[in-house]
Order: C-alpha cells, then sequence, then structure tokens
C-alpha cells in the first residue's frame, strides 16, 4: 500500500468570512436535526427511569467524588462492568440546567448527533475528497440504526464517545499524525475522557495507530515514529484501571452476570455476532429495543456463511489498496470489537447502540462507492444516493415515535421478541403503574416462563401473586430462595407469603432465616414478632 500524506484542505481566499466547508456542515447539521427533531417531545423510556428519575447522584452537586467512585448502577446496589462517572456528570449539568424535563435531555442528544455528522464531514474531507466526505455524513445523519442512540437518553455514552473519537481524530489528522509536547498532552486527556464515557474508549489508542498503518501506509515504522504518544496514552489507560478498580472493586466484576458461555460457545457466537453487526449496518430493516440472543453452540450454517463474510472483510482491510477503504474496515472492527464480549455486557447482548461509532467508518466506505459510482454514471448516482437518503430519513423518523414513551417501546418490542423475558417484565412493571394487575400477571409469568433462572422475575410474580392466590406466590418465593440461598429478602418474602397462607410456623422459621442473614432488616424483625405471637 502506498504511502499517503493526510490532506490539508486549502486555506478560504482572504475576505471570506467562512471557510468553504461551513455551508456544507451547517446543512449537514440541520439535516441531521430535522430528522430527529421529532424525538425532543419523547419521554423517559427503559434505564433513564432509573439512572435518571431514580438516581440519587445527579441531583446533587456534592455527589460528584461518588460519581466518580462508583459504577453505573452501585446507586441501586448492584454490581457490574460500567464504570462510565462522565455520563453521570453530563447528566448532573443537564439536570442543573432543566432539572427532569425530558425535552430538554431528548435535544441535547440530537444536537450531539447533528455535531457528530459534522465532525466526520470534517474528518473524511481531509481523508478524501469532498464529494466523499458529503455522502459520508449525510447517510452518518439519517441511518436509521442510529435512531436507538439518539433517541434512548441512556444511549448517551455511545454519542459522547463517538464525539471524543471523532474529535481526536481529526486533530490528529490536522497534526499530520505526529503529535509533539503539549499536543500529546491533549490526546492523553482525549483518551481519559473517553475512557471515563464507555469503555469501549479504549479503542482510541489501536484507531490512532491504524490510521498510521492503514491510512498513511507507515506500518511498522508508525509505532516508532509515535512512540511517545502511544507510550503517554498508555499511562492515561493506567491512571483509568487504577481508577475503575477503585470504583467497581475489580476491573471486570461483572463478567457472566447474564450469559454463560465456554469457549467454544464464546467463539462460535462471536464469529455470528460480528456477522449481524455488518449485516444491521448494511440493512437496517429489523430494529428492536431488544434483540434475543441465541447462543451458537455448534458450526451452523449460519456460522459458515458468517465466517466467510467476516473473511471477506478480512481480505479487503489487508489487501485493499485504497487507504480509505482500508482504515474504514479497520476503523469498524476495531469498534466493534469491545461488545464482542458478550459475557461481558447486560442481557442484551445484540444491541443497536454499539453500531453509532462503527458506523462512522462504514459511511465513509458507502461515501466512497457513491463516489466511485458519480464518475462513471451520474445521474445514477444521484438517484440512489436520493432514494437511500430519503427511505433512511424516513425508517429513522417512522421509529422516532415508538420511543415516545416507556408503555409504547415495551408494547413494541413485545411484539418483536415475544420470547424475550426482560421484556415481558417490563411491560408487566408497566401494567401494575396503571393497577391493571391482571395483564401485569400475565407477562410476570411469560417472564418467568422465558428466563425461570432470574431470581428477581420470580420475586415480582410472588408478589403479584400474594394479592389473591399466597399458596402460588409460595412456590414462586421458594424458588427465589432456591436461586439466591443467601439473599434475606427471600427468605423475608417467603415468610410473608406463608403468613398471608396462615402457615405461621414456616413464615416464623424463614423470618428466622431471614435474621441470620440479615440481622438488620426491619421487615423481617417484624414478621417474626407477628408470626411469633400468633404461635403462642
Amino acid at each position: 500500500m502506498a504511502k499517503r500524506k493526510a490532506g490539508r484542505p486549502p486555506a478560504p481566499p482572504p475576505g471570506r468570512r467562512f471557510p468553504e466547508w461551513f455551508p456544507h456542515a451547517l446543512g449537514l447539521a440541520v439535516l441531521a436535526i430535522a430528522i430527529y427533531a421529532n424525538s425532543v417531545p419523547n419521554g423517559f423510556v427503559g434505564d433513564d427511569q432509573f439512572q435518571l428519575l431514580r438516581n440519587p447522584l445527579i441531583t446533587d452537586p456534592g455527589k460528584i467524588p461518588q460519581i466518580l467512585g462508583s459504577s453505573v448502577w452501585a446507586f441501586l446496589g448492584l454490581p457490574g462492568n460500567y464504570y462510565r462517572p462522565l455520563q453521570f456528570l453530563v447528566y448532573l449539568l443537564l439536570y442543573q440546567c432543566a432539572g427532569f424535563h425530558a425535552a430538554a435531555f431528548h435535544l441535547f442528544m440530537v444536537l450531539l448527533h447533528a455535531g457528530n455528522t459534522v465532525l466526520l464531514f470534517l474528518l473524511v474531507r481531509r481523508l478524501a475528497a469532498g464529494r466523499v466526505a458529503l455522502a459520508a455524513a449525510a447517510l452518518f445523519a439519517a441511518h436509521p440504526i442510529h435512531t436507538e442512540v439518539v433517541d434512548w437518553i441512556a444511549a448517551l455514552p455511545d454519542l459522547m464517545l463517538t464525539t471524543l473519537v471523532l474529535a481526536g481524530v481529526l486533530v490528529l489528522v490536522r497534526q499530520g499524525a505526529a503529535p509533539r509536547g503539549w499536543q500529546i498532552f491533549g490526546h492523553c486527556a482525549c483518551y481519559l475522557l473517553a475512557l471515563l464515557t464507555k469503555e469501549t474508549g479504549v479503542m482510541l489508542l489501536p484507531l490512532y495507530a491504524g490510521f498510521g498503518f492503514f491510512y498513511l501506509g507507515r506500518r511498522w515504522s508508525e509505532f516508532r515514529r509515535n512512540a511517545g504518544l502511544y507510550a503517554a496514552m498508555m499511562a492515561a489507560f493506567g491512571v483509568y484501571l487504577a481508577m475503575r478498580g477503585n470504583a467497581l472493586g475489580g476491573l471486570a466484576p461483572g463478567q457472566q452476570s447474564f450469559i454463560h458461555l465456554g469457549p467454544e460457545g464464546f467463539a462460535l457466537s462471536v464469529v455470528v455476532t460480528a456477522a449481524q453487526y455488518v449485516a444491521a449496518l448494511l440493512f437496517p430493516a429489523d430494529l428492536n429495543y431488544f434483540h434475543v440472543f441465541h447462543p451458537t453452540h455448534a458450526v451452523t450454517v449460519e456460522f459458515l456463511f458468517s465466517a466467510m463474510a467476516l473473511a471477506a472483510l478480512a481480505a479487503l482491510l489487508l489487501r485493499s489498496r485504497t487507504p480509505l477503504i482500508a482504515y474504514g474496515v479497520f476503523w469498524m472492527a476495531a469498534a466493534i470489537a469491545p461488545p464482542l464480549n458478550l459475557t461481558g455486557v447486560g442481557p442484551n447482548v445484540f444491541a443497536e447502540r454499539y453500531l453509532y461509532l462503527p458506523s462512522a467508518g462504514f459511511c465513509w466506505i458507502a461515501g466512497w462507492a457513491w463516489d466511485w459510482l458519480a464518475g462513471r454514471r451520474l445521474l445514477w448516482a444521484r438517484t440512489v444516493g436520493a432514494v437511500v437518503l430519503l427511505a433512511c430519513a424516513l425508517k429513522a423518523m417512522a421509529r422516532n415515535r415508538d420511543w415516545r414513551d416507556n408503555f409504547t417501546m415495551v408494547q413494541i418490542t413485545v411484539r418483536q421478541s415475544p420470547t424475550a423475558g426482560w421484556v415481558h417484565d417490563a411491560l408487566a412493571s408497566e401494567y401494575v403503574e396503571r393497577d391493571a394487575f391482571d395483564q401485569a400477571l400475565e407477562h410476570e409469568r411469560l417472564a418467568v416462563r422465558y428466563d425461570p433462572d432470574v431470581a428477581l422475575f420470580q420475586m415480582k410474580l410472588g408478589y403479584l401473586l400474594m394479592r389473591n392466590d399466597p399458596r402460588a406466590a409460595i412456590a414462586a418465593f421458594e424458588k427465589v430462595v432456591a436461586l439466591e440461598p443467601a439473599a434475606a429478602k427471600g427468605h423475608c418474602d417467603l415468610g410473608m407469603a406463608f403468613e398471608a397462607a396462615g402457615d405461621l410456623q414456616q413464615a416464623a422459621r424463614e423470618y428466622e432465616r431471614a435474621l441470620q442473614l440479615q440481622p438488620q432488616l426491619r421487615e423481617a424483625q417484624e414478621g417474626y414478632r407477628r408470626a411469633s405471637a400468633g404461635l403462642r
């Protein structure tokens, strides 16, 4: 691959008030805002209701040290692998400005997406012809796979991380991929901010190296040329690891909390999932809040097709004579790699939000392909481009309406993923809030049916059954105790069910077991006194 210097667009002529690229950047920002304008009136959906509305950390600036020293779900007492303090710091700032007004949060998300669109345009403009940059950024503004990221406030880390990565690489390119002195310090600060935004930020360093290796054609000499930069960034990574270990009590304490896979199943599933991500970028038709994950445990036809597709991409990366294409494929691969830690993410293993950063590389490859066609069949290129852009915009605007509130989103998702226990549980909670207990019971039973090993679902089922059928509730709470025998709350709930069914002797035993595990549990203390008094 021939070496290539990073492009340096000409300076604006004297007397021009704005650079020549400004009208294009403004138009792209307007396009992105117009497509997502109908998402601004939407409400809080999914995790927003916990990370925002029930999170004491984001309403008090005095809690900033706690934000920096805890995981995303620590305020609920839940462990996990997510250490993203910058997310809560931005929530805190927005809350101070606008309170819990969902429109303010959604407007911020839309504006950030518009900013990312402009950053991508400016970056690609330095890597290729202006027509490629315009096509790439227009597709990025309208691509329907981005709806989850822009519409869902909880996906803010993906938006912010993409801002930091695009800005960092753009600055690196402007510096000729040879930063020195204080410039290196700036890149280290950007890297640390990216890491504190989301775990995927770790890939900023490989993306820097990939630019020199694949785009500039420096190959292995890149690591000698920028040894100081990479050493400093590794030091910043060390600082992050220390902060993460202190906050989480380990680097990845939540590994295999939801998904359990052996080495063979993990390797096979990674190949299939990676191919699914690429397919979703190419054809984003089945947009879904919760894609049900089906592990791959054998060499299937789907695995073989997936492996061949990924092999073709690898060949394109290694053999392409077009630096922009090689770097685009590398960008996609590097950005998709972290979410392929299938046992370290949540129950929603395949998620559309994970494609926001990788799509930047995909979009500039698509922009290059459109420019290639335009150079041979301009009318065809314009027609195809207009049709694709219009279809993407209409699809995105229609999908925005699905996110208008939690009840609407969960209802739609249950129809799309009828075997997802987590979604049935979410819908049951929505029905409880509406006092529709029969419908809530129906969906909680389905949640337990599809995910019988989730103690939370068994517990909620027990609570719903307690209203009319304490004996059935006993069976649900017994399963909770079997799944989590060391949890005092489960024994206490089982004691309450026995007490409601009139079996005070068994109730007293369960309350006593709960107190042995957690002596200060007030519900168990009061229940034990009631049951003991009734037995006298």
